[in-house]
């Protein structure tokens, strides 16, 4: 049998070292755009910081298609032909498959047109959101760059710019909304956050649309919608992320805000879908939709696994999960995205300038948010997943001992 991996991310490793450990001898290829071995997304932080030194980014081994004895083509996939079996690449080689998986991931979304005589605008950004990207945002480093301007503030956005500014440049962050983190944390939250970032040197723009880049020979200014204008060497984008699903056009695969699949990440026939790519169930709100989040795709790509080997084993659903580091102070967030889901009550505590927000919904976790102490996010963490009733975590989440819940009843309604 011979299995074709669309993608050499978390998702596609995860599948093809799991079929590896239960058994399967049949033939695997992996195909990635990109001319690196597997890769860490999350670590590219480092990467960028280390000036592309550090190699913990390749967190499976360099030789990691080697060692599960699967093939790694370097070539970008263009078409899916499902009706005879086959993919085609972008120069015209083609591929048949018994079993195919879909992992190609996201993309960043540039949304501001550029006013440059040269390139168009995706040329004139750079992005975090692969290893390529950074690569590129090095070179430019290498050339002496000092002025960097972010947009988006997110938590990629967040990421890039205080890495950058570790590294010594001016950073500037545009963001729509009123607040840095807007699907994370509350203004209430990101107030101090935001304290913090500035307290670093980081110029943030709030409330702030950016509309077009300008320049001469290249990119040299960025004009937002007030009419500021904001001058810089780098512009990067960190507005959202879009899935790779260019090529399934005509295909027969079901693509909304990224490849519908069924509770086994079922695609089509013979074809699963997982990682960035994939639409699945929120546990915590039932919503569909891709979940672009490194746990997510490694779970996602097990349990294709698990049904490329013949078993039956649904997915039981995906939590949206971040945790941030670079403020100097913890911060995990975890469950619907801000404002995704109306809450029937908030639970807020702040002691020693610490802060616990839960938002809670029939009883059962919505919503947490963890700032400083980090004390009790694993079993809020277990709560949230189980969608058990919090009710007889109460007392001890408003006493601040949690963990000794643990001895405590656990209630599922």
């Amino acid at each position: 049998m011979r299995i074709l991996i669309a993608g050499a991310g978390p998702a596609g490793t995860a599948v093809a070292e799991s079929l590896r450990e239960m058994g399967f001898e049949g033939e695997i290829l992996m195909f990635t755009a990109e001319p690196f071995p597997p890769y860490s997304p999350p670590v590219l932080a480092e990467y960028l910081e280390s000036k592309g030194k550090s190699r913990t980014l390749f967190w499976k081994g360099e030789d990691f298609t080697e060692r599960v004895n699967a093939g790694l083509i370097y070539r970008k996939i263009s078409a899916l032909d499902m009706g005879n079996k086959r993919i085609i690449t972008s120069d015209g080689v083609e591929y048949t498959y018994d079993k195919l998986v879909l992992a190609t991931g996201a993309r960043m979304w540039i949304p501001v047109e550029c006013e440059c005589p040269q390139e168009g605008p995706k040329e004139k950004f750079y992005n975090f959101k692969s290893l390529t990207a950074v690569n590129k945002l090095l070179d430019e480093l290498r050339k002496g760059a000092e002025r960097a301007v972010v947009i988006g503030a997110g938590f990629i956005g967040m990421e890039i710019a205080l890495t950058l500014r570790e590294m010594g440049l001016k950073v500037t962050v545009v963001e729509m909304m009123d607040r840095i983190l807007p699907r994370m944390v509350n203004k209430t939250i990101a107030r101090p956050l935001e304290e913090e970032v500035r307290k670093r040197g980081i110029e943030l723009r709030l409330n702030s649309k950016a509309v077009f880049l300008r320049g001469r020979e290249t990119a040299e200014e960025l004009v937002l919608e007030s009419g500021e204008v904001i001058k810089a060497e780098l512009f990067i984008a960190a507005t959202g992320v879009r899935p790779n699903v260019d090529f399934l056009k005509d295909s027969g695969i079901s693509v909304g805000r990224g490849i519908k699949v069924n509770e086994y990440l079922e695609a089509g026939p013979d074809v699963y879908a997982g990682g960035d790519v994939a639409e699945v169930r929120d546990i915590v709100t039932g919503n569909v939709y891709p979940h672009a989040i490194y746990p997510e795709a490694v779970a996602q790509g097990k349990v294709i696994a698990a049904n490329l080997m013949g078993y039956r084993i649904p997915y039981p659903g995906a939590l949206n999960m971040n945790s941030l580091h670079h403020f100097g102070l913890p911060l995990i967030s975890e469950g619907a995205m801000e404002g995704e889901e109306e809450p029937d009550e908030e639970i807020f505590l702040e002691r020693g300038g610490n802060i616990k927000r839960l938002l809670l919904k029939d009883g059962k976790i919505l919503r947490f948010e963890l700032v400083g102490d980090k004390k009790g996010a694993g079993l809020l963490h277990w709560i949230t997943v189980r969608r058990l009733s919090f009710q007889p975590y109460r007392e001890a989440f408003l006493r601040g001992r949690l963990n000794t819940a643990l001895k405590m009843p656990f209630v599922s309604s």
